[in-house]
């Protein structure tokens, strides 16, 4: 497939599957979520106080993070692929009654708004769904003003490699060459399914300083309590049966990266 292809199935992998999705999942609309079970902003402190900000989320889905960010203080503008995403971000706009812009777009490729638009650029679990990261990397970095801040939330690498219950251990194939993940949720007629890409510690590091941005700190979240502990901005049904594995083998990594002045 070409990138317009997989662009395509991940819409349309989306689309399907955020129903279930939404409504599986814990998601807070009082913090930003950066990794399954675990803290987020509250905790981290990775973006400041962003009251005033101009901020823009990437890959938002159900646009839970911009919600927090909104009521925080932030001027927000939310973009999604996925038209079924938008749709529940559209009604969580209208309970919460919180205001913030809502776009459909490419997250790879960000054109539409102009650049050193943006104090603040983040995503939590977009970055992994676009084929030319770097492509997308460097957009972000336009879009900053200096000083400006990005917030990358993907999945780790170690992702990729399959959990083994019977030994309670990860399968580690090839490091060097994570697999590219084809999605097995059904998707409509006419639609390849989905895929994920994992990169490298490296490849992630080295795509974000060669977008000229300046890394501060690299974390791999670790989860707090219990499944079913309140403390997590994201949690729920969704992740419950990868308690064991989320406790051993991080699932995110998490760079905060800053524009030079």
């Amino acid at each position: 497939m070409d990138s317009q292809d997989v662009k395509s199935a991940i819409r349309a992998g989306w689309d399907a599957m955020s129903p279930s999705y939404q409504a599986d999942s814990r998601i807070a609309l009082d913090d930003v979520h950066y990794a399954p079970f675990a803290p987020g902003e509250r905790y981290y402190r990775l973006m400041g106080d962003v009251s005033g900000k101009r901020v823009l989320e990437l890959a938002c889905g159900g646009a839970q993070n911009s919600i927090a960010l909104a009521k925080w203080g932030a001027e927000v503008v939310a973009l999604d692929i996925s038209p079924n995403q938008l749709s529940h971000a559209v009604s969580l706009r209208q309970v919460t009654d919180v205001e913030f812009d809502l776009l459909s777009g490419d997250m790879e490729s960000p054109t539409m708004f102009r650049p050193s638009s943006f104090d603040l650029v983040m995503s939590s679990f977009g970055w992994e769904f676009i084929p030319d990261l770097r492509k997308c990397l460097d957009r972000c970095a336009e879009l900053l003003r200096p000083n400006g801040r990005l917030v990358m939330s993907t999945v780790h690498p170690l992702s990729a490699f399959d959990w083994n219950v019977a030994t309670r251990s990860l399968s580690v194939t090839h490091y060097f060459n994570p697999p590219v993940e084809v999605w097995e949720d059904p998707v409509p007629e006419g639609h390849s399914p989905g895929l994920t890409f994992f990169r490298t510690i490296e490849e992630l590091v080295s795509s974000v300083i060669n977008a000229g941005l300046c890394i501060e700190r690299l974390i791999e979240p670790y989860p707090v309590g219990l499944p079913e502990d309140e403390r997590s901005p994201y949690a729920g049904r969704y992740w419950a049966d990868h308690w064991e594995r989320l406790t051993k083998v991080p699932f995110a990594v998490v760079i905060l990266a800053r524009k030079p002045d």
